[in-house]
């Protein structure tokens, strides 16, 4: 059977004999193809060959939609991921960050509290703004620790917050707070221990029994006669031998005791406080300085506070002393035998200075007493240190004020002490 598609080769023979001008004019054929091959475009009209065109199109089209798909979702992803990014900021915003703004926020009442019901604290020595917030905050006084801290950074005067117990109002504001601590009249001095200068011990043993209670004399005499225990400083050590007495040591202030305090804790304060004006002063030093011992200078110190009123004087009598002294004469000075005198419990203004028993009687025996004679404060140790210059060896009250007169020569002093005796200023 013959194939309709096929040629035959007697066919294929006469194509081949044709012409150029005759296969130009066959119908339906390119000339330009028959050497060439056919253009894509003429493809187009080849079942098989658009067949396999659009096959490829196909791919290439799906390959373009899935691209376009994929950038779509990118894009749908992108504007989702814009849209929660934009959800969360809005969140922070409105749940987290006030909540972050009100835990850095210092909280603080307004006003005075004046309304309020009014309350105690106390503010113990060495406190700092910090302790004395917490006190505060824990009383109800102020809303937070940071709102009297803040008050106290801003205001310079805080660090002259005295010692004490304070009657303050709940819901104060910080600064108001603040403004009370600093006033002396919302001070409860009831549980003060004012130690003035030139007291003794035996003042000193009074008064802690006045704050502390009667019920405490034992003990605060123990505390006194056990002097070893309270801190006494190492540089006024003589050898190996530590002072007998804390007096000399008991530094003139005024001490906010708290409530039960153990009367050694109490006279620690005062020797404390004693070290610290030795410290920033240069007291030891000076001394050494100046040839003495450091508790000698603190007896010189001692005396020339019982004896002079006024402070120009304080030197002069330091001088006075160390001329003695340096001259080989007994000092002769009353204060030290009515200083024995009050250890002993008796009326110093009812004993004769010269007869009085002991070291302490300086009529009777050369060189300083045993020990300081009361507490002196700064400028007594400082005169004591820094002594006048001059020759005098002889002082006595000079007018009824008691400013005192000096002298070198002893019949101008045996004068001035006759008239002070005669207008009664003072004098035996």
């Amino acid at each position: 059977m013959i194939d309709a598609g096929t040629a035959r080769p007697d066919e294929e023979r006469e194509f081949a004999g044709v012409t150029q001008r005759e296969r130009e004019s066959l119908p339906g054929v390119d000339p330009k193809s028959l050497l060439f091959g056919a253009d894509e475009d003429d493809d187009a009209d080849d079942p098989r060959r658009s067949a396999h065109l659009t096959r490829a199109d196909d791919r290439r089209a799906r390959r373009r939609d899935e691209h376009q798909v994929r950038r779509r979702r990118h894009r749908r992803r992108g504007r989702l991921s814009v849209l929660l990014a934009a959800v969360l900021v809005a969140a922070v915003t409105l749940f987290i960050v006030p909540r972050v703004i009100s835990y850095f926020r210092t909280e603080n009442y307004s006003g005075n509290g004046a309304d309020q019901p009014l309350v105690t604290v106390t503010v113990h020595s060495g406190d700092s703004a910090s302790a004395i917030g917490k006190t505060l905050f824990a009383a109800g006084v102020v809303a937070s620790q940071e709102a009297f801290t803040d008050a106290a950074s801003a205001d310079s005067d805080s660090q002259n917050i005295q010692p004490g117990s304070y009657r303050l109002h709940e819901h104060m504001s910080g600064a108001s707070a603040l403004a009370l601590l600093l006033d002396p009249a919302s001070r409860d001095t009831a549980n003060d221990l004012i130690v003035t200068e030139g007291a003794t011990v035996v003042d000193v043993e009074k008064k802690l029994e006045k704050v502390l209670g009667a019920s405490r004399h034992d003990a605060i005499v123990a505390a006194i006669e056990n002097s070893t225990k309270i801190g006494l400083p190492i540089d006024y050590q003589d050898g190996s031998q530590a002072p007998g007495s804390p007096e000399g040591f008991l530094y003139p202030a005024t001490y906010s005791l708290d409530a039960g305090i153990a009367p050694r804790d109490a006279l620690q304060k005062m020797v404390t406080r004693f070290t610290a004006q030795d410290r920033s002063t240069g007291f030891t030093d000076a001394a050494k300085q100046s040839g003495i011992a450091p508790y000698q200078a603190l007896i010189i110190a001692s005396i020339a506070q019982a004896e002079a009123k006024f402070p120009a004087d304080l030197p002069k009598v330091a001088r006075v002393i160390l001329n003695r002294l340096k001259a080989g004469k007994p000092l002769q000075i009353d204060a030290t035998s009515a200083y024995a005198a009050k250890l002993r419990g008796l009326d110093p203004s009812k004993v004769i200075y010269a007869d009085v028993q002991g070291p302490y009687n300086t009529y009777k025996h050369a060189g300083l007493p045993p020990t300081p004679i009361d507490n002196p404060g700064s400028d007594a140790m400082n005169a004591a240190v820094n002594p006048a210059a001059g020759k005098w060896l002889f002082y006595v009250n000079g007018d009824a004020a008691g400013h005192l007169f000096f002298t070198a020569d002893e019949k101008a002093f045996t004068a001035a002490a006759a008239t002070c005796k005669k207008n009664n200023w003072g004098c035996g």
